[in-house]
């Protein structure tokens, strides 16, 4: 939830241009610990502050998943990557304040952020999926899911953050060579992840959690540009500032299912071959 706060006060900052209200000082805002009263100033430290909390938590999480789940490396690892880019993140933000920063620079800010809500989304799936912090125990072999499934599910989790970051570039450029590449490669997203959720659903329905994954990034995939219209559409009205928040939303939990997708996927199809499903499941799109 709180990793959502920072990314929807980024949005924020971002819109009503609040990222220098407080000067070029870090942390504190205009010499004080306490900004003053104008909008702005609120606007930029609230998200400092957010972003702070956000840091404290991850490396709190961090340390318990060290000390409570040493069985568990997995979620050690996912943990390590949250508590990482939540802190590069902000160290990023920091920069840019103090230094001018290129747009492919605070760009890379916005993905370190996605990384990092999708590490977090991850880790608590992850946890409630297991129900322990016990060994990980392997899934039985009737539930395998081919390499095909599972490097698309990789590929398409890499090629979205290409274009977030990609999208986070011309919001700070405005170029039109890259908006035009932007198009093209948000079509090419849409097509790799309804394929996806396709296979998910028709080809895996006796996994549960494969068929909702893919049930979900269908859903995701498909709101997705219709938010990006509507951001548009908002420019101007009293939706200025909801519509870019429905789409950062949407983008972010995209990401971070896919992200866990491709976990599940990975680890589904590396249950070795002599453990082969009675009945083979075909990995073919059919209309």
């Amino acid at each position: 939830m709180i990793m959502l706060l920072v990314s929807f006060n980024g949005v924020v900052v971002t819109r009503t241009g609040s990222g220098l209200e407080c000067g070029r000082e870090f942390p504190l805002c205009h010499g004080k610990f306490v900004p003053g009263t104008t909008i702005g100033s609120l606007i930029e430290y609230t998200h400092r502050l957010t972003a702070g909390i956000a840091g404290l938590l991850a490396l709190a999480t961090l340390v318990a998943f060290l000390i409570w789940a040493r069985k568990r490396r997995d979620f050690q690892v996912y943990a390590a990557i949250m508590a990482f880019f939540v802190i590069v993140q902000a160290v990023m933000g920091a920069l840019a304040v103090v230094f001018s920063q290129s747009p492919a620079i605070m760009a890379l800010h916005f993905g370190f952020a996605l990384i990092a809500f999708a590490s977090a989304l991850v880790l608590a799936l992850s946890v409630r999926r297991a129900g322990s912090l016990d060994h990980y125990q392997a899934p039985p072999a009737s539930q395998r899911v081919s390499k095909r499934t599972r490097n698309l599910t990789v590929f398409s989790a890499v090629f979205t953050y290409a274009v977030v970051y990609t999208g986070a570039l011309v919001s700070h450029t405005e170029l039109a060579k890259v908006s035009v590449i932007l198009h093209i490669a948000s079509a090419l997203l849409l097509i790799f992840v309804l394929m996806i959720g396709h296979m998910a659903v028709r080809n895996y329905s006796h996994i549960p959690d494969i068929r909702k994954l893919g049930m979900i990034v269908i859903v995701l995939m498909i709101a997705l540009p219709l938010s990006g219209i509507l951001n548009l559409v908002a420019l101007g009205s009293e939706y200025y500032m909801f519509a870019p928040m429905l789409h950062t939303l949407i983008t972010d939990f995209l990401f971070a299912f896919l992200c866990f997708m491709s976990i599940r996927t990975w680890e589904l199809s590396r249950i070795p071959a002599g453990e082969e499903a009675a009945v083979r499941v075909k990995d073919t799109v059919q209309a």
